[in-house]
């Protein structure tokens, strides 16, 4: 089987089947050790898995954390809790006192509409709920710590924290909400909504508002290649950031357990009775494989890291190569800078596909691998083939349609939420980057190893290991 739609960016069709022409079942390079990772928010999906899971979690109060309990769920592992938020919109107002209005809300909602569980609100009591001005006051707060959490604090907190609104549940309970979640968004056609906090409410940061994606999705193209990797013998293994039991049941919801192979995503530590605590994983916390039957089962290894940059290299390293002999997959698939580390430093990869968002400015991996593919591409006269002649990682850009119900389209251009025309790249500073490449014909190697770092003006990493830094194994 090759890909056939219509839809694929015509240079990743032609890439992702020469992939499959080489690689696959009966062909010239064919292995039982070939695999491949993918991450999952913007990449399988359109848009974000945890955090469209976080807006049903609100709307249906689909909690299991006592009122007594919030204020603590919501400090932990912050690490300064009177830090001025002032610089990220808050005046005068910190995490502590952020907190406190946070808990307050939920509190009175608790009284009022509770016990909440991890099943939720039925219909009736949602509708009274949310035109509740504790509610919107709640909501709207509890989201923008999310947001302020992954700004202002390091990825070591602020990757784990959004795990901790699930403290109290069971893993089937986080699994059914999210499924829940995406089996209501996937038929909504994409919008950004607006909260409105209370202004008539005293509390101690004054009023917010919050905005959001609403939509999920994961296209016909993404099907139709898993299945083409199941049927040419190429497992497909997902490495994500998003919680552990999120990312299972968006692979069952959008139907693709049957092509996947496993999933590696972020744990939690669980107290005596299964439910979670707020507290990250490091020593058990393991993979799942996707069972034929249409269940998971939990790897005998654990990951021993937290899955962003160069955490997702290690819990790769830590599992699925021990499943292919220590080899390293044949090909990745991203979108930002938290994939960079495992789309690049592998030197068994011989394709990487990059989904565009086209709103990253020049310092993420998602505009730094866009910038190398045209590159590659129109430069270098990179395909596939002549790619591996130079033992270099190709790359190409898949473009995206983000409007109604959300696909791929046939372009390296995405066409943004409320927009029509397509869009490369996030601004123009992108094309002057592409253009010192061409000024000092630069080589991947190059490219990536100078640009991905911060003291080169361009990146967002302090250090790397390098490109094709992990060899054959």
């Amino acid at each position: 089987m090759k890909l056939e739609r219509k839809d694929w960016a015509i240079d990743v069709k032609r890439s992702l089947n020469d992939l499959l022409d080489l690689y696959g079942l009966g062909k010239e390079r064919y292995s039982k050790n070939n695999y491949v990772v993918s991450d999952l928010d913007n990449t399988v999906t359109i848009f974000d898995t945890e955090e469209q899971c976080m807006i049903y979690q609100l709307q249906t109060m689909a909690f299991g954390i006592k009122p007594d309990e919030m204020k603590d769920v919501l400090l932990n592992g912050i690490e300064d809790i009177n830090k001025d938020l002032s610089s990220y919109g808050l005046k005068n107002c910190n995490y502590d006192m952020l907190s406190d209005d946070i808990a307050s809300a939920y509190g009175y909602l608790y009284k009022q509409y509770g016990p909440f569980s991890a099943e939720g609100i039925d219909q009736n009591k949602k509708e009274l709920i949310q035109k509740d001005k504790y509610w919107l006051e709640f909501a709207t707060k509890i989201r923008l710590m999310y947001d302020l959490v992954c700004r202002s604090e390091s990825e070591m907190v602020s990757y784990p924290w959004a795990l901790y609104w699930f403290k109290g549940m069971s893993e089937k309970e986080v699994y059914d909400l999210s499924f829940k979640a995406f089996d209501y968004y996937k038929d909504k056609e994409s919008e950004i909504v607006t909260w409105k906090g209370p202004r008539d409410l005293i509390s101690k940061c004054g009023p917010v508002d919050y905005s959001w994606y609403s939509g999920i999705s994961v296209s016909e193209n993404i099907k139709e290649l898993w299945k083409a990797f199941k049927e040419n013998g190429i497992d497909v293994w997902v490495c994500s950031a998003s919680a552990m039991d999120v990312v299972k049941a968006a692979i069952d919801c959008f139907g693709l357990h049957s092509y996947c192979k496993g999933v590696l995503a972020m744990t939690n530590q669980k107290d005596e009775q299964g439910r979670y605590l707020c507290e990250y994983d490091y020593e058990k916390g393991s993979g799942f494989y996707a069972l034929e039957d249409g269940s998971w089962q939990a790897m005998t290894t654990s990951m021993n890291t937290q899955l962003q940059g160069p955490g997702k290299v290690k819990a790769i390293r830590n599992t699925i190569m021990k499943e292919y002999d220590n080899k390293g997959p044949i090909a990745g698939f991203m979108d930002s800078s938290g994939d960079f580390n495992f789309c690049s430093e592998f030197e068994s990869l011989k394709l990487v596909v990059c989904f565009n968002r086209a709103n990253r400015n020049i310092k993420d991996a998602g505009a730094l691998v866009g910038e190398l593919a045209i590159y590659q591409r129109d430069v270098l006269g990179y395909d596939l083939s002549k790619a591996e002649k130079n033992n270099e990682t190709l790359y190409v850009l898949q473009g995206r349609n983000e409007n109604s119900l959300r696909s791929l389209i046939a372009s390296n251009a995405t066409i943004k939420l409320y927009e029509s025309e397509e869009k490369l790249f996030g601004s123009k500073d992108n094309y002057e980057w592409i253009d010192k490449m061409k000024e000092n014909r630069m080589s991947t190697s190059e490219i990536l190893n100078t640009f991905s770092l911060k003291n080169s003006g361009h990146g967002f990493l302090e250090e790397y290991n390098g490109y094709h830094s992990i060899k054959k194994e």
